[in-house]
């Protein structure tokens, strides 16, 4: 059994991508079992990329049943020596669990100009204030879609 690392980071996503067009487009149960799994994420004392179902080339993906996959990137640990937060871009939700690679190739290089994004912060402040600017939530702000 392997060990899961825990955090006392604050853990936001990002909708980036198609993901908020895809969660509107899907049926409400589904929409809530989204979000019900990305509040467990969110609200795990785990880092983020400890919970991921896979990893295929640069992206994080999270299994939310049997069926649904969110196609995400982990960054765990930002800013570098002040972690503070950790993010979670959420791409494109896949759900009827049919892995396009055409699509995986697609959000790849989207990963990793976010990877790089995020990385290049360098105060909390910065991080603050990117989190802002990219409307992230937390799990709050989930757990108010689903009242």
């Amino acid at each position: 059994m392997s060990e899961i690392p825990l955090t006392d980071e604050e853990t936001r996503a990002i909708f980036a991508g198609e993901a908020a067009s895809n969660l509107r487009s899907l049926e409400q149960s589904e929409q809530e079992q989204i979000i019900k799994r990305l509040c467990s994420i969110l609200e795990s004392d785990a880092k983020p990329s400890s919970l991921r179902y896979e990893r295929i080339g640069l992206l994080d993906i999270y299994a939310v049943g049997d069926q649904i996959r969110l196609y995400t990137k982990v960054v765990d640990e930002i800013p570098r020596g002040d972690a503070e937060y950790h993010l979670i871009y959420l791409f494109y939700i896949d759900d009827d669990h049919d892995y396009n690679q055409t699509d995986l190739a697609t959000y790849s290089p989207a990963a990793e100009a976010k990877l790089q994004e995020a990385t290049s912060l360098e105060t909390v402040h910065d991080v603050e204030a990117y989190l802002n600017r990219m409307n992230a939530v937390d799990a709050a702000d989930l757990r108010d879609l689903l009242d």
